[in-house]
């Protein structure tokens, strides 16, 4: 399967394209500076370390629409940059540890961190694990996909 999304027409026409290689890998980069950007105020906000004088569930409500928009960006993209070297993507440890991270970032995100920052005031502990959980999934993001792009 890997095989024949490498070698369908849009992956090849992506391969040998330099311009939409580049475009594509800079709507990438812009859909994931939007993601680290909200995941670090939402969960340094949660941590405490920031706006602590404003309800959590203020900040981290709209961060996390932006957080979830810069995914869907880089979701698009990303599929779009995989399709080339999906074989050797998938091979490569630092892609499937960035994936893992990521889904495990994203479960985090909407599953907890909402429920969390509603009753704040209530579980500032839970909100200060959470927002580290959080914090350190989306680091662990941002290392593995620098190490996917520089050993790759």
């Amino acid at each position: 399967m890997l095989d024949a999304l490498q070698h369908s027409w849009l992956a090849q026409t992506i391969a040998q394209s330099q311009m939409l290689t580049a475009a594509l890998s800079a709507a990438h980069l812009l859909g994931f500076t939007i993601v680290m950007g909200s995941a670090v105020v939402s969960n340094l906000r949660l941590i405490g370390v920031m706006f602590a004088d404003q309800p959590a569930i203020q900040i981290t409500q709209p961060a996390r629409r932006a957080l979830l928009l810069g995914a869907c960006l880089s979701a698009a993209t990303g599929v779009l940059l995989f399709m080339p070297r999906a074989s050797g993507a998938v091979a490569n440890d630092f892609f499937r540890v960035k994936m893992t991270l990521l889904a495990l970032a994203l479960l985090v995100l909407t599953t907890v961190q909402g429920r969390v920052a509603r009753r704040e005031a209530a579980e500032r502990g839970a909100a200060r694990l959470v927002g580290a959980i959080g914090l350190a999934l989306w680091i662990g993001v941002a290392l593995a996909a620098s190490a996917f792009i520089l050993l790759e």
